[in-house]
Order: structure tokens, then C-alpha cells, then sequence
């Protein structure tokens, strides 16, 4: 009898070991990308700040570090920021790229970007993101002049926000060469569904939702507590809210 406890207690045991060892196993990621976190944290940001540690990266690919970050919150937490973590499951668990040319990053609070994303900042431009930001996974943005993100916006997968299309057209009439690049400023708790993409020159009220791959271009009418769809887009429902 006292063979079979004994026997009993040692694959307990084993058991409790093995789903430690998977526990660890799985946090594997962020302990590869810890240094480099550090790294990040101390470059970027004071030493008060830094030493705190809250921007924590996942597998990230740091292709240009130029420019500042600014913490705009007297709350500072380890892990206040996540970049690259998994998040959604059928996308690539890749981390987060990032490339700052010399732009500004500024972060009022939260801010949690998935896996698969990249950020390319340019030089002298600037990007806000207000507190409790969440981009689930595969998000894309570009920075020339500025964006800002309200409080509390969600995006969904595939997301992509820029605010140049890189190319100037050529006026025939007068030879004039034309740039179309804007600053896009989102308003707090919007929503926007998967693969949405926000093009430059957009505002957009507070509390606004959008259907999944709307194109949210300039010069569409945006009303808030509004869900917003369709090609062209249009407001398709009212008097809404997303229950956060």
C-alpha cells in the first residue's frame, strides 16, 4: 500500500514539475528579449524612468533608434508598455519591429501593440498614443507629420495607419508637384474592426466604430457613437457604444 502512495506522490510531483517547466518554457520569448528591453529602456528614457522598466519588448528588430521617447504619466509600472507580444494566434509570433528616423514616441499610459507589427517613425515627425492603446496584432504604422491616438482605441487585426502615400502627382495644368500626407488624429475610445486601414489627413470624433476593412480616408463623414462601414463608407448604425 505505502508503495503504490510513494508511487502516486512521485508522479504528482512530476507532474508539477513538468507544467512548471511549460510555464517557463513559455515565457522563454520574454527572457531571450529582456536584455534587450533594458537596453531600449535605458537608451530611450531617464534613469528614474528607465530603471522601472516599462516598455518590455517581444523578439524585437530594432532597424533605426534615433529620435526620443517621452513618458507623458506620473503612473510608471514595469510593463506598462508591451511591444510584440502574442497576442492572436494565427498570425506570425514574430515580435514587433521598430524604426525610429528621428521622430517623438509619447506614451500617456497603457499601451499594449501585438505581434507581427511594425512602426517606422520619420524624422521630425511625432506619434501620441493615448492611454489604454491596444493594437491587437499585425499592426502598421507610418509617421511622417503626426499622429495621435485618443484614450482607450482599439484596433483590430491587420490594422494599418499612415499618413502619406509616399508619392507626389504632378498637376498637369500647372506643373505643380503635390504631396498627399496629413496629420490623422483619432478621438478616444474609437474602434476600429480587422484590417482597417486610416489614411492621412483623417479626425475623427470620440467614440466612433468602424467595420472591418473600412478605408478611412478625409472628407467622410465621421459622427460619434456611430458605427461607420461600408465602400464608400457611411454610417450604417447610431447611437451605439463598444461596452469596454
Amino acid at each position: 500500500m505505502s508503495y503504490f502512495k510513494h508511487g502516486e506522490i512521485t508522479i504528482k510531483k512530476s507532474i508539477f514539475k513538468m507544467m512548471n517547466i511549460k510555464k517557463y518554457w513559455k515565457k522563454r520569448g520574454f527572457l531571450i528579449s529582456l536584455p534587450i528591453s533594458i537596453y531600449f529602456n535605458f537608451y530611450y528614457l531617464p534613469f528614474k524612468q528607465a530603471i522601472r522598466l516599462p516598455i518590455l519588448l517581444f523578439k524585437p528588430k530594432l532597424l533605426k533608434l534615433k529620435g526620443k521617447i517621452i513618458l507623458n504619466t506620473s503612473n510608471i509600472y514595469p510593463g506598462m508598455i508591451r511591444l510584440g507580444y502574442p497576442l492572436v494566434s494565427i498570425y506570425p509570433n514574430n515580435g514587433i519591429s521598430i524604426e525610429n528616423k528621428g521622430g517623438t514616441i509619447i506614451f500617456k499610459g497603457k499601451c499594449n501593440i501585438g505581434n507581427n507589427s511594425f512602426l517606422s517613425i520619420g524624422d521630425e515627425s511625432r506619434v501620441v498614443f493615448g492611454d489604454d492603446f491596444l493594437a491587437s496584432s499585425t499592426f502598421r504604422l507610418v509617421v511622417t507629420t503626426e499622429v495621435i491616438f485618443g484614450m482607450k482605441v482599439r484596433l483590430g487585426w491587420g490594422a494599418i495607419v499612415i499618413d502619406t502615400n509616399f508619392h507626389q502627382i504632378r498637376d498637369l495644368t500647372n506643373n505643380d508637384l503635390k504631396d498627399f500626407c496629413g496629420p490623422i488624429k483619432i478621438g478616444d475610445y474609437n474602434w476600429f474592426g480587422l484590417e482597417c486601414t486610416i489614411m492621412h489627413s483623417v479626425e475623427t470624433p470620440e467614440r466612433c466604430i468602424f467595420g472591418l476593412k473600412s478605408i478611412i480616408t478625409r472628407g467622410a463623414e465621421f459622427k460619434s457613437y456611430c458605427i461607420h462601414a461600408g465602400e464608400p463608407l457611411r454610417i450604417i448604425k447610431s447611437n451605439v457604444i463598444r461596452d469596454y
